[in-house]
């Protein structure tokens, strides 16, 4: 045997010889995923909400900050989908679960967020579903998260405007402290000896108080008010201007003095500046009011549809997957037969014929040779019959003495050995040949009772034991005497089928009835069933071996294994019971010559 051939089955041979066993796992497992989710499955509720996420630059009168849209609307996102907003729809619920109805509680088993872009680039609209075990809590569940999805966005923006105003109204009262000191400078180092200039020095020193009033009295004004300030602030800035005009005439002696006043108009232009930006940022804080619009609330929950089917279906799916498995786990424990070259692959011998399955031919006997002469089955066996005949035949044509004896056994029982040898034999002898088919299976004596309804008077036993003529133990089945089969039974001396078989005079007689017949057939019960058919394979010249379609592969390496120990050649095997052929069933018409049934050869012939 090649152990390097291994007749591994695939997947889906293993699925359709196990397929009833596949179908029955797959039924209960689908039965059982239906038990399990008809006994869990809850009543769900799914509700929608939703809220379109204002950029807060959309609402803005300026241009100078620095957010980008796209990015603030994938913060909102990810804002909503946030625990902190969870938490607080969480605290928000029960009071939204009334108004939806009176006392409702709110379980929930979670929520999806979905961002749905539009075709504007100036909004996006974020849905919330939420999904609860009642209507109830799935509507002021939805509803919970967006209303608390704006009051977190309203407070943030909130925290941010004050601590931006709060931040400028540091630097401002800064900026005051500063001015305030540059004007002590310059009163100190200032000498005034003209006489407008001592004035506008003077109109100046107290103007300065002034203007630090008309600073912090711009911040609450409005209307006309702040507008009459922003005059008097400009007056001032005009009486500051002349004096540096002044003072640039006397240059030369006052650099330290024009320093001062340039940091002083500095600082008045700084002030001015933040003063604006400070009103900008209280502009923007009432503009942006919740940084959100068109809030669409839940006003209904739909029943959401069962996972029923969706675990009947898993159920079904692991079902085949289970039945598949364990399908190919038989098979490969199981490993079968299915084609008719595969054993060729254990045994190293070739086909030397196809037998299809009577039953599709419509063939009820075991006979198909002579009852249905013309069938492809009958056909099969001629085809068996002649190779055996070219096995004893040399390169040049002429035949030898040697190959006559042909045991045919198979691995077990049912494997159709009987019938095999049975119609060979009688294939054989309606091609010309003499052949004598010896009935050796001691235990059933199938052979004789499927060739002859007599009983026979002696058999093997009786001419060997006892020195009965080969002629009166023979049953002639049918031919002349020239060609024809003879049956030689068992015979009814008492004795042990090992022992018989071990007996020197069984071999001598073998040897001896070679020059009577052109072929013996020995029809030897199962190899791997009965230990004696060993010894009988060792006494022949050839073994012919019989596999059945869909037989173990694995009995078929271990009779291979058995024949390698006896060490006689195998000529061949037929492979029986095979699914009809259409190429094979389409022959008749070439049978047209098969010889009829010849008159029964006398038991003087021999």
């Amino acid at each position: 045997m090649n152990d390097d051939i291994i007749l591994e089955p695939t997947l889906l041979r293993a699925v359709w010889r196990y397929r009833w066993l596949v179908l029955l796992v797959t039924i209960v497992a689908t039965a059982a995923a239906w038990f399990y989710a008809s006994q869990t499955a809850t009543q769900e509720w799914s509700a929608e909400s939703s809220v379109v996420a204002e950029d807060p630059l959309g609402a803005i009168l300026f241009e100078n900050s620095s957010i980008r849209r796209e990015d603030y609307i994938a913060d909102q996102v990810s804002l909503m989908e946030s625990g902190d907003v969870a938490d607080r729809a969480a605290q928000i619920a029960p009071e939204e679960a009334a108004l939806f109805a009176e006392g409702a509680d709110f379980p929930y088993t979670g929520f999806e967020v979905l961002e749905l872009r539009r075709v504007f680039e100036s909004d996006a609209r974020i849905t919330v579903r939420m999904v609860a075990n009642t209507e109830a809590a799935a509507v002021a569940g939805a509803n919970a998260m967006t209303r608390a999805y704006q009051e977190i966005v309203q407070e943030d923006a909130k925290v941010f405007f004050d601590n931006s105003i709060a931040v400028l109204d540091s630097v401002i009262a800064e900026l005051e402290e500063d001015l305030v000191a540059a004007g002590a400078e310059i009163a100190q180092a200032q000498e005034i000896n003209n006489p407008d200039l001592a004035a506008l020095q003077a109109q100046y020193s107290e103007a300065l108080p002034r203007l630090l009033e008309l600073f912090d009295d711009l911040e609450t004004a409005t209307g006309e008010a702040r507008d009459a300030l922003l005059l008097e602030i400009d007056d001032i800035r005009t009486q500051i201007e002349t004096i540096e005009q002044l003072n640039r005439i006397e240059e030369q002696d006052q650099t330290a003095i024009a320093s001062l006043l340039e940091r002083q108009r500095r600082t008045i232009v700084r002030l001015d500046d933040l003063a604006e930006q400070r009103d900008r940022l209280r502009v923007d804080a009432q503009l942006l009011g919740a940084g959100s619009s068109s809030n669409t609330r839940a006003a209904f929950a739909s029943l959401v549809a069962t996972d029923v089917l969706r675990l009947v279906l898993a159920g079904a799916f692991l079902g085949i997957l289970i039945g598949s498995g364990l399908a190919y786990m038989f098979a490969l424990r199981r490993r079968s037969i299915t084609d008719r070259a595969q054993p060729e692959l254990v045994l190293a011998a070739p086909l030397i014929a196809e037998v299809p399955n009577f039953r599709q031919e419509g063939i009820r006997t075991a006979l198909p040779v002579k009852t249905h002469p013309r069938s492809a089955a009958a056909e099969s066996f001629r085809f068996a019959a002649a190779a055996l005949d070219l096995s004893r035949s040399t390169p040049m044509g002429s035949i030898v003495t040697e190959g006559k004896l042909v045991v045919v056994t198979s691995a077990s029982v049912a494997d159709g050995k009987t019938v095999i040898a049975a119609n060979t034999a009688l294939a054989a002898s309606r091609e010309g040949k003499r052949v004598l088919l010896i009935d050796a299976d001691f235990g059933s004596q199938e052979s004789t009772a499927m060739l002859t309804d007599e009983r026979p008077q002696s058999g093997i036993t009786e001419v060997v034991e006892t020195g009965t003529a080969l002629s009166e133990a023979v049953i002639p089945i049918e031919g002349t005497g020239t060609s024809g089969l003879h049956l030689l039974a068992r015979g009814w001396q008492t004795t042990s089928a090992p022992e018989f078989f071990r007996n020197p005079a069984t071999r001598d007689f073998l040897d001896q009835i070679q020059e009577f017949y052109d072929l013996i057939l020995l029809d030897a019960p199962p190899l791997l069933s009965v230990a004696y058919t060993s010894t009988l394979a060792g006494m022949v010249d050839k073994v012919l071996v019989v596999t059945r379609h869909n037989s173990s592969a694995t009995a078929l390496e271990e009779l291979q294994d058995r024949l390698d120990l006896v060490g006689t050649p195998t000529v061949g095997y037929v492979y029986n019971l095979a699914p009809l052929r259409l190429d094979i069933s389409r022959n008749e018409g070439s049978m047209r010559d098969v010889l009829g049934q010849q008159p029964a050869v006398t038991a003087g012939d021999v």
